[in-house]
Formats: C-alpha cells, sequence, structure tokens
C-alpha cells in the first residue's frame, strides 16, 4: 500500500521526465532547423559558385573548348548545389561515412590537406618576426657629426 508521500514523490518524478522530454523536444527541434537552414545556405553557397564559374567561361567565347569545358564545369556545380538542398542531413552523413569507409587513405589525405590549409590559413593573420640577418638596418644609426 502506497502512502501520501511516495504518491508525491512518483508524482514529482513524472514531472520531471516531462520536462526533460519536453526540453529534449525542444533541442532538438531547433537542431534541425539550424542544420536544414546551415543546408540552404551551402546550397546557395555551391550554387553561388556554379555561377562565377559560368560567368568566368562567358569571357572565352573566341575559345569554344574551353566555354563549354567551363559550362560543363558550372552544370556539374549546380548538379552539386540542387542534391545538397535534396538531401537531408543524415543521407548526406551516411553517404560521407560509406566513402570513408571504401577508402580510408584518401579520406585520411583530404583530412590533413585540409587541415593543413586550415592551420597556414589561421596563422597567416599573425605578424611574423623578421630576423635579424634579414632586417634592414637604417644607415644613419648613429649621428655622424658635421665636420
Amino acid at each position: 500500500m502506497q502512502n501520501g508521500a511516495q504518491d508525491q514523490r512518483s508524482s514529482a518524478a513524472d514531472q520531471e521526465f516531462h520536462t526533460a522530454q519536453s526540453f529534449a523536444d525542444t533541442l532538438r527541434d531547433q537542431t534541425q532547423g539550424y542544420v536544414e537552414n546551415r543546408k540552404a545556405d551551402a546550397a546557395r553557397l555551391v550554387s553561388d559558385v556554379g555561377d562565377a564559374i559560368r560567368d568566368t567561361g562567358s569571357n572565352f567565347d573566341g575559345l569554344p573548348q574551353l566555354k563549354e569545358f567551363f559550362d560543363q564545369a558550372a552544370l556539374g556545380v549546380d548538379e552539386l548545389a540542387e542534391s545538397i538542398s535534396r538531401r537531408s542531413f543524415s543521407e548526406m552523413y551516411d553517404e560521407v561515412h560509406a566513402a570513408i569507409r571504401r577508402r580510408p587513405a584518401l579520406a585520411t589525405a583530404a583530412a590533413v590537406l585540409a587541415g593543413f590549409a586550415l592551420f597556414r590559413a589561421l596563422n597567416s593573420q599573425r605578424v611574423r618576426p623578421i630576423p635579424r640577418s634579414h632586417a634592414v638596418v637604417p644607415v644613419d644609426v648613429l649621428p655622424t657629426p658635421d665636420l
């Protein structure tokens, strides 16, 4: 037989569970909205790159083979943008995961290259000191008396 204290504890636990569940649902909804917004931004960015490639190719009117190359490249980039906007995040994640499992050496090389590029980009903003052996020393370091 349950007494009143046990009844109050179980209702308090149920209330805490529902509060936690509501918080988790809200967090999941906000995360999915954020991912969808970033996915749309990525698709827009890739589409802009395709437009830039197409614009660059339009400058080669005198060279039809080169213009066709740029048009084909822009078409491929546009298809990538459409694919990004059409697929869900979990589908893209599964495809990347499968590609990494198929070619781990290529994935490692790409990760190392991306890390190196990021390292160089972050360190390029810092002012590097000039070694003393390469520093230009002004001629008039010490004042010379007028004779």
